[in-house]
């Protein structure tokens, strides 16, 4: 459905304190991102990383698992009114890994296994005049392991 993400990182829990999800954000200074992508990647292509796969440079990039990695879209939503007995449902396919997602500026819940489809219900949370924002926070994953066992995730 998407393409073209906005990518930033922050220290744990400052993306949450700026209100980063919330729908009037400022992401000009964001990097591109297509989803699904690659943060490594797309930290080679803006020169602030070194390929973290070559020789030694991996514990170069050691800083960015103590990051939260923040996406961001608009869209617009062309959804016909549904009928009393239909869901709009908002699927991913794979996060990886403790993510919390926010649709403008609604929090819809956490997930974090990557290998189960993370789903939920927006049918009374799309806007149909105006754009939509999707944001999703990255947690650190050895932050997440410490502050609650893996199952407390859903």
């Amino acid at each position: 459905m998407f393409e073209l993400w906005k990518l930033k990182d922050f220290a744990p829990g400052e993306g949450v304190t700026n209100k980063v999800y919330s729908e009037q954000v400022d992401t000009s200074d964001w990097l591109d991102i297509t989803a699904p992508g690659d943060v490594h990647q797309t930290l080679i292509d803006a020169g602030r990383i070194e390929d973290p796969f070559y020789d030694r440079n991996e514990d170069k990039c050691a800083w960015m698992e103590e990051r939260e990695w923040w996406y961001r879209i608009s869209f617009e939503s062309k959804e016909q009114p549904l009928r009393e007995d239909e869901r709009l449902l908002l699927v991913f396919e794979g996060l990886d890994t403790f993510v919390t997602i926010w649709l403008n500026g609604e929090e819809l819940g956490e997930h974090a296994n990557m290998f189960d489809e993370a789903i939920f219900d927006v049918t009374d949370r799309l806007h149909s005049e105006q754009p939509n924002t999707l944001a999703l926070c990255f947690h650190p994953p050895l932050q997440q392991i410490e502050k609650a066992p893996f199952e407390s995730w859903g």
